[in-house]
């Protein structure tokens, strides 16, 4: 039985050697899959950090369930394998430990005694799953470099949606928004002005105030990003970031005017973060403003509602906090 959907496959088996070469046997078969040994858990972390290709761990019958699912925890929660899959295959005098692997954060458990076609189509599914969120990783990668590209026509915001991106991060991280979503306004931080691309370089680089026509071309840039970006899976949960980043609490932004409780708490968190950046950094129609001015305009724009006003204060707190530090180390 041969599977050639997904080639070039390459397998670490941990565990004692003789139950080891029972699972590599299984895969012999299998075109081009490549298996790794290792006979603790020590090592398979050490052959986790040198072969950066590997697709799946196997952890074979035999083993503590302690020792190994210490070893899953670090392969799903540390850096050394990442988003590589573990896949254990459990002895039957140990059917009622099931619930302790997949709590470990093992991707599956196959029971014995189970079949060699199962065995091979289940740590096949694992495969596919690790390939498919390679391909979404780098659909992102590649979505973030596009941002990056269009950020380059203007010389002077080099540097500004990296900065905005580290500024919501740090606003949302002392707002205690849960981990999971920091990589969603991180990527929106990135990726907020990727509507950009169809306003021209004249107008991007123009040193004057723009007309109201011109202005009109760069105020659908949120619907432009919004539009790119919307087709795409990853992306979901970035689109209100790229749509309403230039919203405003009291109603006054654009596109779509929304207001109050409309206004859901991610853009909020881009926008205060997007509107210091443009303030304190140089672009063609004036220079950045001194630092003073800067907190004074953020403090007003918070006033009369432009900002949300808790935003502010914790962007200010955090910048506050920087110049200090940096003012120590130059002591």
């Amino acid at each position: 039985m041969q599977h050639h959907a997904i080639q070039s496959s390459h397998i670490l088996i941990v565990g004692p050697d003789t139950a080891v070469k029972t699972v590599e046997g299984i895969f012999t078969n299998q075109t081009e899959w490549r298996c790794v040994r290792a006979d603790s858990a020590t090592q398979a972390m050490w052959l986790l950090r040198r072969e950066a290709e590997l697709d799946v761990v196997v952890i074979a019958p035999g083993m503590r369930i302690e020792a190994y699912g210490e070893l899953t925890r670090d392969v799903k929660f540390g850096r050394s394998g990442g988003m590589t899959p573990v896949v254990f295959i459990l002895e039957p005098s140990l059917a009622d430990r099931r619930a302790d692997v997949y709590e470990s954060g093992a991707d599956d458990c196959i029971q014995l005694p189970a079949s060699r076609q199962e065995i091979v189509l289940r740590v096949l599914n694992a495969i596919r799953v690790k390939r498919a969120t390679d391909s979404l990783e780098d659909a992102t990668a590649v979505i973030t470099s596009l941002a990056n590209a269009i950020e380059g026509r203007d010389a002077y915001t080099c540097g500004h949606v990296e900065r905005v991106a580290t500024y919501a991060v740090e606003i949302a991280k002392r707002l205690g928004v849960p981990e999971k979503n920091l990589e969603t306004i991180r990527i929106g931080g990135m990726v907020h002005d990727i509507g950009k691309v169809i306003v021209p370089d004249q107008i991007l680089n123009k040193p004057g105030r723009l007309t109201d026509e011109e202005m009109n071309v760069v105020k659908r840039h949120p619907v432009v990003g919004h539009e790119i970006l919307k087709p795409l899976r990853t992306m979901q949960e970035v689109l209100p970031i790229v749509r309403w980043h230039h919203e405003r609490p009291n109603g006054r932004g654009y596109p779509d005017g929304l207001s109050g409780d409309d206004l859901p708490l991610f853009p909020r968190i881009v926008a205060v973060a997007d509107c210091f950046d443009a303030i304190s950094t140089s672009r063609p129609y004036r220079p950045a403003m001194p630092p003073q001015e800067c907190q004074t305009l953020m403090g007003r724009l918070a006033g009369t509602g432009d900002l949300a006003p808790d935003l502010v204060n914790i962007l200010l707190e955090i910048i506050d906090q920087n110049t200090h530090q940096l003012a120590e180390v130059g002591a």
